[in-house]
């Protein structure tokens, strides 16, 4: 089986972590959760890394979100190990990272996978990206970052019309509301990743450490998440949460 993550460490200190399920569209499953969790480990301590790069593979999805279809087979026990034990404290160690962190987004990115492109401090799309927290259509809400981040970059009305009603929008409109940086060309992600994380990487890394921590702790990031898993485990004991996620493993994206 293909490893879930895919790390390289290049010579010009920028590591390239890249998602690496595209025949699942990238959804994270436990395998790659334990996988991500071991590379953020190794990038943070390795001083040959200055900023790391976020991408996936394939061409359809940057990353739809958990793998719904593997939470089907799980217990209840065994769910709630996971998200409590695994998945959210995954966030937690991105979120915490002291390296600056780009997302290179290509495709759809859903749900938990927004959240891992919010959990980086820049985000470059293509033309057909896409982005949507969708939780709440399956009884849950985006509690791994999108209902904390998402006010505070594009303005509370606008996070919860996209989040109260599940709306997906294009990349355009992602640009427009502050969620990217910017729009490039599909087959110039790539180089225009590198570019941007070797702009970041020719400063002095102490200060541009010191400057992510200290926009990271105006954002207020730590402080709230225990609230949004509280919230998050009380609609994940609701009944008809089971039905929506149900529904929506059935479906298969585009």
């Amino acid at each position: 089986m293909a490893a879930e993550i895919l790390l390289e460490k290049r010579a010009d200190r920028i590591a390239v972590l890249t998602l690496n399920r595209p025949n699942a569209l990238n959804a994270i499953d436990r395998a790659m959760v334990q996988a991500l969790r071991s590379a953020i480990r190794d990038i943070e301590a390795d001083d040959t890394i200055d900023v790391v790069i976020m991408a996936a593979a394939g061409e359809k999805a940057f990353c739809v979100g958990v793998d719904l279809k593997e939470r089907q087979t799980l217990s209840d026990d065994e769910a709630y190990t996971f998200r409590l034990g695994e998945l959210f404290p995954m966030y937690e160690e991105l979120e915490k990272q002291t390296k600056p962190a780009i997302a290179a987004v290509n495709g759809h990115c859903l749900a938990g996978g927004f959240e891992l492109a919010l959990s980086c401090d820049m985000i470059l799309a293509t033309e057909r990206s896409t982005f949507a927290l969708p939780e709440v259509k399956w009884g849950l809400i985006p509690a791994a970052g999108g209902c904390r981040k998402l006010p505070k970059l594009i303005g509370t009305a606008r996070a919860k019309e996209l989040i109260l009603t599940a709306a997906t929008i294009d990349a355009s409109r992602a640009e427009h509301l502050g969620l990217i940086n910017r729009i490039v060309p599909d087959e110039s992600l790539t180089d225009e990743a590198l570019a941007l994380a070797r702009r970041v990487q020719a400063n002095v890394q102490v200060a541009v450490r010191g400057a992510k921590r200290c926009i990271d702790h105006a954002m207020d990031m730590e402080h709230s998440i225990l609230f949004d898993i509280e919230v998050s485990t009380g609609c994940y004991a609701a009944k008809d949460r089971k039905d929506g996620i149900a529904k929506f493993a059935e479906r298969k994206l585009s």
